[in-house]
């Protein structure tokens, strides 16, 4: 019986990391998805996440392998700052995106991306910004490098706090960044410079 509860505990803690959708599809293309499920026995909404496991995640896999990298900051001089864009990883983890926000802090995870957060120095402006909504928040970087573990692996997370950090109440999107700034960026990037930051956080201030 107890493994029948830890079942159930277990189905619950996914469905409440889990959000609705909904897609508008024609009378026929309706009828095929129904006839597909019930040829293998599953539900519409089983279906169709399957098959956003099997193809629409890989895809996003390609775009964020294949992003093209902006232009590297330039020579730091004259104690120039910098302002970057740092993704909040929600992508890939939900826990880690609601950490970065709930103690405001610049963070990356895994090797080959934590190493991106040495980069940052001190206050230097890091916007955090969520696929599929924008940026949600900004502060000032500490310049302390800490680590701590990712998923029980040790020192898998790197990460500095964010002096000063704002969390938007509304998110500022893509479309409305690249608006702001007169020019397109792609946001699939852990970790994106802005050479004309200055000009995004003026707007976020007015």
């Amino acid at each position: 019986m107890s493994d029948f509860f830890s079942k159930l505990e277990a189905k619950r803690k996914r469905a409440a990391l889990t959000e609705s959708m909904t897609i508008r599809v024609t009378v026929e293309e309706d009828a095929i998805i129904k006839e597909l499920a019930s040829v293998f026995d599953l539900t519409r909404q089983d279906l169709i996440h399957d098959l956003i496991v099997e193809y629409l995640l890989p895809a996003w896999r390609k775009v964020e392998s294949d992003s093209t990298p902006t232009a590297p900051p330039p020579p730091r001089d004259d104690g120039c700052l910098f302002h970057y864009v740092l993704n909040t990883n929600k992508a890939n983890s939900s826990e880690d995106h609601e950490a970065m926000l709930s103690e405001g802090i610049a963070a990356a995870f895994e090797d080959g991306y934590k190493e991106k957060i040495d980069r940052i120095k001190k206050s230097d402006m890091v916007f955090l910004y969520e696929s599929g909504k924008g940026i949600v928040g900004y502060g000032l970087a500490s310049g302390v490098i800490e680590e701590r573990d990712h998923f029980g692996v040790p020192a898998k997370t790197r990460f500095q706090r964010l002096d000063g950090f704002i969390r938007l109440s509304k998110p500022v999107s893509a479309k409305e960044i690249c608006q702001r700034l007169g020019r397109t960026i792609r946001f699939a990037q852990t970790l994106t410079y802005l050479s004309d930051g200055k000009v995004l956080l003026e707007s976020l201030k007015g």
